[in-house]
């Protein structure tokens, strides 16, 4: 679906279920975005479930794999808050890939794909507030701090960045350096 300079960003399968499982039961992995995952079936679940969204409306997360090595590491993606109706960025990246600059990478291939593909005006992100390492993805990718808000029935920040902001920030970049 999407590539980088280090990673492709493809569909789930059912093949990442071992290694979406090991992350969605991990503390460290879902301690920002929900309560880890007891059961296996849970994950398939999802797998389907993004699946279906990717197949539905162009949008989910997709899985994130190391070119190098051909190892998923985590996912990331385009997913529709309830609350506001708005397009948000979200990821996940495996503990042992934490730090190399992935969740940035992905996450700006996924605005890309989000402006130039779906045509949005707008993309947003949330995070709680002491989640720092996610802020610091987000600041990165050009988003800028909203404002506090109730999503996912958390008292969340929201950061956010219009079309415009992000290819400005893009503008000096070849194509061919763009995530």
């Amino acid at each position: 679906m999407f590539e980088t300079k280090r990673l492709v960003l493809r569909k789930l399968e059912d093949g990442d279920l071992k290694d979406i499982y090991k992350m969605r039961k991990d503390p460290l992995v879902m301690r920002y975005i929900r309560e880890p995952q007891t059961d296996i079936d849970s994950s398939l679940k999802w797998i389907a479930m993004m699946t279906e969204q990717w197949d539905d409306q162009k949008l989910g997360f997709c899985g994130v794999v190391e070119k190098s090595t051909g190892n998923f590491v985590g996912w990331c993606g385009l997913w529709r808050l309830k609350e506001t109706n708005e397009i948000e960025v979200g990821y996940a990246i495996a503990p042992d890939c934490w730090g190399r600059g992935y969740a940035t990478e992905a996450a700006a291939r996924c605005l890309l794909y989000g402006f130039n593909e779906l045509s949005l005006d707008k993309i947003v992100a949330v995070a709680f507030p002491e989640n720092q390492a996610s802020q610091n993805v987000m600041r990165k990718i050009g988003m800028e701090y909203m404002k506090i808000g109730t999503f996912y029935e958390q008292e969340l920040v929201q950061f956010g960045v219009t079309k415009a902001e992000f290819e400005k920030l893009n503008s000096h970049e070849s194509p061919a350096d763009t995530p």
